[in-house]
């Protein structure tokens, strides 16, 4: 075997590299397998190193693969180098517990089945991503010499995850699930051309406005902060690309044919997005789930393939948006191009709501667990109490975090959301009176202006001030987490016949039209002053209804909850709590769809069932029932009947 001369410049690189390289038992045992078979070989360091890279090069030694492209070898070698299922650290299985948890699937449990599926991913987007560096480095489209290829998977194999805080690779262990970091030629290129010129032949190398990075970087030619530099400085994401917004939508349908795969992964890889599919297992794996939608921009050539922003479909609906920003977030550059993509998606709209709820929600749950005491914001604890909205998760139960949350902080939060809620009754004033107008104009009813309703509020929210109702609405929010919706009804006696046709009217907007059980409602069983509970001579009638069932009074018989809301009232009376009306009813559904609620999910029904227990119950079909008015999960209206002798959940407004 005669000594590659063409490897002795490269060789001196590696040497420098690791001045201890060549007195390793790796090189001093082929040196001593080829002298005793009479070869002579040179004493020098680079010389014994590179008779070294010769031996492992040369087909009927050891023909290793990353040099020569041998596929056994390049099997045996990356397989080496993926993570043992023992190792996969359980660290890794917490961290997709807690994934799930922030994203509102709750508290799920890792089977067994669950963490053999996730490790055997972790390995298959290793052995894919190893196997594109070998593939390249020991087949002919790079064509790198010897101490080059030696020297990059040598090092490659060493680098975890990219760190794009720090624009630097981390450094891999046994336990590292991350997979190994995107090839890209045009960086690896880079990095040989400038190892090349300073370190083999002597050139001087100008790094232009990053010379002075570069120069250091070269001092210690360590490859990982080399490829990590040149993926910023010379790949298609750089600052200067990324200005960049026009472009176009990419459509990967939903399959499980691999090679949609594979050139949905290929099209991310080497533009440093952080994407897991970017690994083909991944994408193969997300392509059976759904759809795969991708934004690309346009690069150097003013061709459409720069990955900005991707949006995966499970199901049907948007599962995820992931943008190139630290953590994967959307650039802002791109907010408005992905809303718009995302309006015309199933789910587009609800995705966006859910992920700034998760990202708020996850934001809170670590700052109290830092520190329980800490004071949260105004803005927080209207998110956090849903003051204002619901808080929407990923998952298919209210995600456990707010009661956990809430159950520490009730006491401590008292006193701050005594001055927080009424705000957002006040602020609910606007929608209560366009759900008035509306109600008053199909009644015929006299309107009062919005100047009108507003000194008539101001009255009333001054009188819940003094009269403590704010403070029984604050004790129901944090024992029970009810809030309480503004409603502002005609106080009008309207007819049984004009209140089906008020509900009639509200389901013709809705997903479903509205069911009345005509025995019940249009037999003339109640009077129009039982059905609207007018009183007084104020022209409008205002109240605030909960929005969950009174956890006291609920699951009793209709005598039991007659004689429970007689105490309450007889103890509290300032409350003046009482049944809603089903005028009241209709009413509260048109406020809540003036402030934004659709009332077209699972949870309109617990928003909106009330049990109308106050009215004398009445025969129908031979069995004793009271009136129970709701919007059904389907976003369909009902005025149906209830069983005075079973028992059934109650509203009871209060003001």
């Amino acid at each position: 075997m005669s000594k590659p001369e063409n490897l002795a410049p490269g060789s001196q690189f590696l040497h420098e590299r690791n001045p201890n390289l060549h007195a390793s038992q790796e090189v001093e045992g082929v040196v001593g397998y080829l002298r005793a078979g009479g070869e002579h070989t040179p004493n020098e360091p680079a010389d014994k190193i590179s008779v070294h890279l010769g031996f492992l090069a040369h087909r009927e030694y050891v023909n290793d693969g990353i040099l020569t492209g041998d596929q056994s070898s390049i099997d045996r070698q990356i397989e080496a180098n993926v993570i043992k299922a023992e190792d996969v650290p359980d660290g890794y299985f917490e961290l997709q517990r807690r994934i799930a948890r922030e994203q509102g699937h709750g508290d799920v449990t890792i089977t067994q089945d669950m963490r053999g599926q996730m490790t055997e991913a972790v390995q298959a987007d290793q052995r894919v991503g190893l196997g594109k560096w070998v593939e390249y480095l020991g087949g002919e489209d790079g064509g790198y010499p010897d101490w080059f290829k030696h020297y990059t998977f040598g090092s490659v194999t060493k680098l975890g995850g990219y760190d794009k805080d720090k624009s630097e690779f981390l450094k891999r262990s046994k336990g590292t699930t991350a997979a190994y970091p995107e090839l890209n030629r045009e960086a690896l290129a880079y990095v040989y051309d400038v190892l090349n010129k300073s370190k083999v032949q002597g050139e001087k190398v100008d790094g232009g406005a990053n010379n002075e990075q570069l120069q250091k970087l070269l001092g210690n030619a360590n490859f990982g902060k080399l490829y990590a530099h040149a993926v910023l400085d010379v790949a298609p994401t750089s600052p200067e690309l990324l200005k960049e917004t026009k472009g176009s939508w990419t459509k990967f349908n939903q399959t499980s044919d691999p090679r949609t795969a594979r050139r949905l992964s290929g099209s991310l890889q080497g533009h440093g997005t952080g994407w897991c599919t970017a690994g083909e297992s991944t994408a193969n794996m997300q392509l059976q789930g759904g759809d795969f939608y991708v934004y690309y921009t346009r690069d150097e050539d003013g061709k459409d393939t720069v990955p900005r922003v991707a949006v995966r479909m499970q199901e049907g609906t948007v599962a995820e948006v992931r943008g190139v920003n630290a953590a994967q977030e959307l650039e802002p550059v791109m907010a408005d191009i992905t809303s718009e993509r995302l309006q015309d998606l199933p789910g587009g709209e609800v995705y966006i709501r859910k992920a700034e709820d998760m990202k708020l929600l996850t934001a809170i749950d670590k700052k109290i667990t830092a520190d329980p005491s800490a004071e949260l914001t105004g803005s927080e604890l209207r998110f956090l109490y849903e003051l204002d909205h619901d808080i929407q998760g990923f998952g298919y139960e209210t995600d456990p975090r707010i009661g956990e949350i809430r159950t520490k902080r009730g006491e401590r939060d008292k006193q701050e959301l005594a001055r927080v809620l009424p705000e957002t009754i006040r602020d609910q004033l606007r929608g209560a009176f366009m759900a008035y107008s509306t109600v008053a104009e199909q009644l015929g009813a006299r309107e009062v202006s919005s100047n009108e309703l507003e000194h008539l509020f101001a009255l009333k929210d001054k009188q819940w001030q003094e009269n403590g109702v704010y403070d029984y609405l604050v004790e129901q929010l944090i024992e029970n987490g009810a809030r309480f919706n503004l409603v502002a009804t005609p106080n009008v006696e309207a007819s049984e016949q004009q209140i089906v046709a008020l509900a009639e009217a509200f389901g013709k907007d809705q997903p479903y039209e509205t069911y009345v059980y005509d025995e019940l409602y249009r037999k003339g069983r109640y009077t129009g002053r039982e059905w609207s509970g007018n009183s007084g001579n104020a022209p409008v009638r205002l109240s605030l209804i909960p929005s969950k069932a009174d956890a006291e009074i609920s699951s009793k018989t209709v005598d039991d909850q007659v004689r429970m809301l007689r105490d309450r009232q007889a103890k509290q009376p300032d409350l003046h709590a009482r049944v809603p009306s089903l005028l009241d009813a209709v009413t509260y559904w048109y406020s809540l769809r003036a402030g934004g609620d659709k009332l077209a999910d699972s949870s309109a029904f617990d928003k909106t069932y009330i049990r109308h227990f106050d009215l004398e119950p009445k025969t129908v079909g031979g069995w004793s029932i009271v009136p129970r008015s709701y919007v059904d999960c389907d976003g369909g209206p009902r005025l149906h009947g209830s069983g005075a002798g079973s028992q059934g959940g109650v509203r009871v407004a209060v003001g």
